[in-house]
């Protein structure tokens, strides 16, 4: 038998979420936390290991095609709204005296130019730097990234009496439906899907290729032992035919780029996390052995 010829389709915003699960402190008094994210691990070998994961499982053998990674191509612009203004100054009037129309707007403003930055230093620095060391992966670009700058997630005073302002952040919208164009069109390619992605939204996609005499199957990450999985439907994990997932020991141990600059500190809290994570996951399996 032919290996099944296998495309990946990533729901990047999803799958962005799911590795921010991944947080790490290198010392309790820290307000943030360092967060593991695209550019902190070794996607070939990531992928590469996708595969193996679905081999063990069906005992099939797959040839891996390509992998599409989907991002948003555009940000919204930014734009005052006028009724969102009046709103934070009236609900924030008895805490800030000093807040008016033209600071409101130079807060959200510098809020929304911080996101933007992120957002295209990503695709220019992340995204590319990927793109470059994995050959069968493509980044694709559509739909686009929505923030709302007047629709306030916090609004408070630093010690020095500066705002700290953060306005909401709606996500990417259109690339699910980029992702469903492009898996319909290019089902003559190939025998198996794998999404990666945790979205509900997908399951007219699934049923639809799956009519069409093609597998979908479902590919996750786990957090802790034993394993919890953050933004995945149970409706998604129900339609696909096989669901299979890296629990926090293999992702952090077997695919985590040391060299991608994240700081010491932080290393040595990762090594202590595996350390734990390798006790838990002896008592785990003794535990399902009884």
């Amino acid at each position: 038998m032919e290996p099944l010829r296998t495309v990946m389709f990533i729901d990047g915003r999803n799958f962005k979420y799911n590795l921010g699960a991944f947080q790490f402190r290198s010392n309790a008094g820290e307000e943030r936390a360092y967060r593991l994210d695209e550019k902190h691990f070794l996607w070939r070998d990531f992928f590469l290991g996708v595969i193996d994961k679905f081999k063990k499982a069906t005992k099939h053998e797959y040839r891996l095609v390509r992998v599409y990674w989907y991002s948003a191509e555009t940000m919204r612009p930014f734009k005052a709204n006028e009724n969102q203004i009046r709103s934070i100054l009236e609900e924030n009037k008895e805490k800030f005296s000093d807040l008016n129309h033209d600071k409101v707007i130079e807060l959200a403003e510098g809020w929304y130019k911080k996101e933007r930055s992120n957002f295209e230093r990503a695709k220019e620095e992340v995204y590319e730097r990927i793109q470059r060391r994995v050959d069968f992966l493509e980044f694709k670009y559509t739909g686009e990234y929505v923030v709302q700058p007047f629709s306030v997630f916090r609004l408070e005073k630093r010690e020095d009496d500066s705002y700290l302002y953060q306005g909401t952040r709606e996500g990417e919208k259109g690339v699910d439906v980029g992702i469903a164009v492009d898996m319909i069109a290019k089902m003559s390619n190939y025998d198996v899907a794998v999404l990666i992605s945790g979205d509900a939204d997908f399951l007219p996609l699934v049923r639809h290729v799956k009519d069409n005499l093609k597998y979908v199957y479902q590919f996750s990450i786990a957090k802790g032992i034993p394993p919890e999985i953050s933004y995945l439907s149970p409706w998604l994990i129900g339609r696909v035919d096989v669901f299979q997932y890296f629990d926090e020991l293999e992702l952090l141990e077997t695919y985590l780029d040391r060299k991608s600059g994240i700081p010491p500190a932080i290393l040595r809290e990762i090594d202590k996390r595996i350390s734990g994570l390798k006790v838990k996951a002896q008592h785990y399996q003794s535990r399902l052995r009884l």
